[in-house]
């Protein structure tokens, strides 16, 4: 156990991140401290926004122009997309990458723990419960969702997502985590090669990737049946690499803007697409989950130096 217990506090974002824009008072965050680190969590979506191990810095990136606006996605951390990735692929008039993102999740439980993997840690779990007898209007589907965070010298993320109607419920989705790099010319993601993935700035092509993923344009790959560990290499600026570990999650998705769609994107823009990377762990496109009638489906990401 911790020789102290965790603190937390709940603030808006404005008084957390003043220098970005905030609507209407900005979201409400969970501020949470150990001896081991710190992280934020959004209210909304049981979004991470920050993750920084004792006497190391942030593992993730959250955008100098970040919007905290409700029922708007904040861009950074670890957006939770589901319950589809991306187009939705039964009805490409819908928003991109579902609902879950854009509305508030309840802290359940929080508490010191020794997790037989992790050790010593903040337990934080997170529900979505509202649309498991009621579905969304955008999903004909009922559903509960759980989000458990296990707060250390590293940060685990445990997602249990459960199918509470009679019907299969088709499901994609993806832990959606912004990085930080010091420099993306000389950033290199390994742990994909061999893989086959789509191309999103092809038309969805499919390709195999050969060596490293190298960031020289835009880059937006869905990998398929990707192996379980990455390393984003030359993250930091100490040049520590940051190791991504994956159980349950069949596809990796590797994504930056590049200068001219970042520039289009009002909350990335010109001079920042080059401080980050994505590498989101889930199931995409052809990894589709089936999800039957009462049976729930779980995954787990870890985020280390």
């Amino acid at each position: 156990m911790l020789e102290q217990a965790y603190r937390i506090s709940r603030l808006l974002s404005s008084a957390v991140y003043p220098n970005c824009r905030h609507i209407d008072g900005g979201l409400p965050l969970y501020v949470i401290d150990n001896p081991l680190g710190r992280m934020v969590i959004c209210e909304q979506g049981a979004q991470v926004l920050s993750f920084i191990p004792a006497g190391k810095k942030d593992l993730l990136w959250l955008s100098p122009l970040a919007e905290f606006s409700p029922g708007k996605a904040v861009r950074g951390g670890i957006p939770v997309c589901l319950p589809w990735f991306g187009v939705n692929q039964r009805d490409k008039q819908k928003p991109s990458h579902g609902f879950a993102r854009n509305v508030n999740w309840q802290l359940a439980n929080i508490a010191d723990a020794d997790d037989p993997q992790q050790g010593a840690c903040t337990r934080i779990e997170f529900v979505l419960e509202q649309f498991k007898e009621q579905p969304h209007a955008l999903f004909p589907y009922t559903f509960n969702a759980r989000l458990i965070f296990l707060m250390g010298d590293s940060l685990s993320v445990h997602l249990q997502l459960s199918n509470t109607g009679t019907e299969p419920m088709p499901l994609t989705w993806a832990l959606h985590s912004y990085h930080p790099v010091a420099s993306l010319a000389s950033t290199r993601v390994s742990g994909l090669d061999g893989c086959e993935y789509l191309d999103n700035t092809s038309a969805l092509a499919r390709k195999v990737q050969s060596g490293d993923v190298v960031f020289d344009g835009e880059l937006d790959r869905a990998y398929i049946n990707a192996d379980d560990v990455q390393n984003i290499i030359s993250a930091l600026p100490d040049k520590d690499s940051i190791k991504i570990e994956a159980s349950g999650c069949a596809s990796a998705v590797v994504w930056n803007p590049g200068l001219k769609k970042a520039t289009e994107l009002k909350d990335v823009g010109a001079d920042n697409f080059q401080q980050f990377v994505c590498v989101e762990r889930g199931n995409v496109f052809d990894n589709e989950v089936m999800l039957q009638a009462d049976e729930t489906h779980t995954a787990s990401l870890q985020i280390k130096l």
